[in-house]
């Protein structure tokens, strides 16, 4: 299992600071500047809300970060959570025609951070 534990602690490293950021954005930033994001209809609690998500992954993800190989359940779950943000974020964008380009750009990089994790996730030991 040691093979992989480089490349999925890097992407583990590489999450946590991309969750944290999306936080600030999200649930940090003051509501006028979000429309210059393209939030062209934001409803501020809902993406407060999708800010705490973020936050909650960033967490999640120093505790896998201290045991890889103990923490794999909370790597599995991140899969499985960024394959159901993307299909949910998308769904919703071809509801509503006027979303912006923040949610489509936010939702297939949390589709290719998971397809990433699925990738580099270690294998389990025969």
């Amino acid at each position: 299992m040691a093979k992989n534990l480089g490349c999925i602690k890097l992407l583990l490293g590489i999450g946590i600071v991309l969750f944290l950021v999306w936080f600030l954005i999200f649930s940090i930033v003051p509501e006028r500047t979000l429309p210059a994001l393209g939030f062209f209809d934001n409803q501020g609690f809902i993406l407060r809300l999708y800010g705490i998500f973020q936050l909650s992954w960033a967490v999640l993800f120093l505790f896998a970060l201290k045991n890889v190989e103990k923490n794999m359940a909370i790597i599995n779950t991140a899969i499985i959570t960024g394959a159901l943000v993307f299909v949910s974020i998308v769904a919703f964008c071809l509801v509503k025609a006027k979303t912006g380009w923040f949610f489509v750009l936010s939702a297939a990089a949390v589709l290719v951070y998971a397809v990433l994790l699925f990738i580099c996730k270690p294998k389990a030991s025969p």
